[in-house]
């Protein structure tokens, strides 16, 4: 497959900070979408819970929304889970 010159130069310029963020929102959406199937809910489901429309809904589950940690802890209360595993160091 020939490789766009431009998109190649992009791709190269980007950080490795953007890239850890795209995967942190990557792994975010596909663990709300775990609990979702192991609870046998959808994300209709998920957005009647949190009063949001299913638009917006399905737009932070293709895994390039910035999730706040606002956002993360109400999605954790209505499902009753998780989403982050936050762990502190011992001294």
């Amino acid at each position: 497959m020939k490789r766009n010159s431009l998109i190649e130069k992009i791709r190269n310029e980007i950080t490795e900070d953007i890239k850890r963020e795209v995967d942190l929102s990557f792994e975010i959406s596909d663990r709300i979408s775990e609990i979702l199937a192991k609870q046998n809910k959808t994300q209709r489901d998920l957005a009647k819970s949190l009063h949001k429309s299913e638009a917006e809904v399905s737009k932070w589950m293709h895994g390039t929304h910035n999730f706040t940690i606002n956002t993360i802890a109400k999605i954790e209360m209505v499902l009753g889970e998780k989403i982050l595993n936050v762990s502190k160091q011992e001294k």
